[in-house]
């Protein structure tokens, strides 16, 4: 049985845009948490032959290198996801205008150029606190990583 918007009242489409929100958030975290753990399973996998073949010094700058990128085109694709998501739901005009507001909101940066519509607005602080998760788990994990690299090498 799909969802009809039509025969909706304006609060059960605020209700259901609200809950399809949630369920993206958790989605992406938990997409998130699953880079997260395949990345660290990577490079566990791979350290010493990494190490053979560029010698000891430089893998670990590599490995860090790595998360890095892996993590920010994470971040980049998530962001894109909830531009998306914003488009589809009409509440920017446009997918990059839906960017622009996904990533000024997630990294808590908040310059407020951008915001959505009433009743729409509280999607900010649902974005807000989805970033402020992935992010501080993104961080959480470099920095076992650099933990990992710089043990190896002292």
């Amino acid at each position: 049985m799909g969802v009809k918007w039509t025969r909706q009242s304006p609060r059960q489409r605020v209700i259901l845009v609200h809950a399809l929100a949630l369920m993206l958030a958790v989605a992406l975290f938990y997409v998130h948490s699953i880079v997260l753990f395949d990345v660290a399973g990577l490079l566990l996998e791979h350290r010493a032959g990494l190490e053979d073949s560029v010698g000891f010094h430089q893998a670990g700058k590599l490995i860090v290198s790595g998360c890095f990128l892996i993590l920010f085109a994470a971040h980049i694709a998530e962001a894109m996801l909830w531009a998306l998501f914003l488009r589809w739901r009409n509440l920017v005009s446009g997918f990059a205008e839906g960017l622009y507001f996904t990533t000024v909101t997630m990294t808590t940066l908040g310059y407020g150029d951008v915001t959505l519509p009433p009743p729409w607005r509280q999607l900010g602080p649902l974005l807000a606190i989805a970033g402020v998760l992935t992010f501080g788990c993104s961080t959480a994990f470099l920095f076992v990583v650099m933990q990992g690299v710089w043990a190896l090498h002292l």
